[in-house]
């Protein structure tokens, strides 16, 4: 069984304009042999192939993009937001996408623990997959006083941040929360929901540890110690605090994530599991321990094989992640430690 802690599937099909209900990731691929390779990478991501590959659980997003690109500054995404009720709109309908896939029986939407439960029975025997809804980056709820409004709809993980939201500094731009990101910190506590600190900027997760916040995750982040960059991938520090709360990390395997001389203009550098992947999940279990670390793949986040490690492929290469973890952790790193996390956290 994997857990895979983040995947951009909505973002996908209405991005890109993927069908991942009907289409393989080779499908897909042709269909988009007219783009240059690191455009968008090579498709890896599809449902049938996350059944192909045993993903029982991903942890499926929310992301709505904004117009102006903190990464290409220069550009403009004319599907992108300008204002809340953009952003809201566009997170809707990428809800929307997901409640679908569930109705038509593509995917089971996780809510509970006993929708977990009743899933993860169910999927030793017909392989669908089962979503947990994160949002990253807030900007889709419009103010603090609306997140009842999706945790109804079924989303249990929120990211503040991407690049800076109206909630928080985010991935290489600083700051720390503004009064309505203090508002929403205090809000998904009350509300019992998960808190994601990846591409959270540094001041904002240590502002959001002096409000307080007893759910946390990290679910697509790297060691800061082997890939420093700005505001995004974790200290020392920062791992100490999430372990301190019995938190989770999930390893991101986004080349430029894991190896500073890999970059899309200098793709030749060699990343594999076996070296770069094992550096980052050692050096974070010394600090959170094995039983804290999980995949956070970010498959199809923008990126593709031509992103992410030799021998990846598509996301049913995920058990490839084994390489780079002892043999005694791997069974948890795989996806035991997500699983433990959720039956804790999810509401009864």
């Amino acid at each position: 069984m994997i857990i895979d802690g983040h995947l951009d599937l909505a973002f996908g099909v209405l991005e890109y304009q993927r069908d991942l209900e009907h289409k393989t990731p080779q499908e897909i691929r042709v269909l988009e042999h007219h783009l240059q390779p690191l455009d968008r990478g090579l498709c890896t991501t599809t449902l049938s192939e996350m059944r192909r590959g045993g993903v029982a659980v991903a942890f499926a997003t929310i992301f709505a993009e904004p117009k102006v690109l903190w990464t290409k500054p220069n550009e403009i995404n004319p599907n992108g937001y300008t204002t809340p009720d953009e952003a809201h709109a566009q997170g809707v309908q990428q809800l929307e996408v997901y409640e679908g896939w569930a109705a038509r029986g593509a995917v089971r939407l996780i809510k509970s623990q006993a929708d977990l439960t009743a899933h993860l029975t169910l999927w030793q025997s017909d392989q669908i997959p089962g979503l947990v809804i994160l949002m990253e980056g807030a900007d889709p709820i419009r103010s603090p006083d609306e997140l009842g409004f999706w945790f109804d709809r079924g989303v249990r993980i929120i990211g503040t941040s991407w690049g800076r939201t109206r909630y928080a500094g985010g991935t290489e731009m600083p700051g720390g929360l503004t009064a309505l990101g203090r508002e929403l910190v205090a809000a998904i506590e009350h509300q019992k929901m998960i808190l994601d600190i990846s591409h959270q900027s540094w001041e904002a997760f240590w502002d959001t540890l002096d409000i307080g916040i007893s759910r946390m995750i990290a679910s697509h982040s790297n060691a800061f110690k082997h890939r420093p960059t700005t505001n995004r991938h974790l200290t020392d520090a920062m791992l100490h605090e999430i372990a301190a709360r019995d938190g989770r990390v999930g390893v991101v395997l986004f080349n430029a994530f894991l190896e500073a001389r890999w970059s899309r203009e200098n793709p030749e550098v060699q990343v594999t599991f076996s070296h770069q992947v094992r550096k980052h999940f050692e050096h974070m279990a010394s600090i959170l321990g094995w039983q804290r670390l999980g995949i956070g793949s970010d498959s199809d986040g923008g990126l593709g094989s031509l992103e992410c490690p030799e021998g990846y492929d598509t996301i049913a290469d995920l058990s490839k992640v084994a390489d780079a973890v002892p043999l005694e952790h791997r069974a948890g790193v795989l996806g035991e430690n997500w699983l433990r996390f959720l039956q804790q956290h999810l509401p009864k």
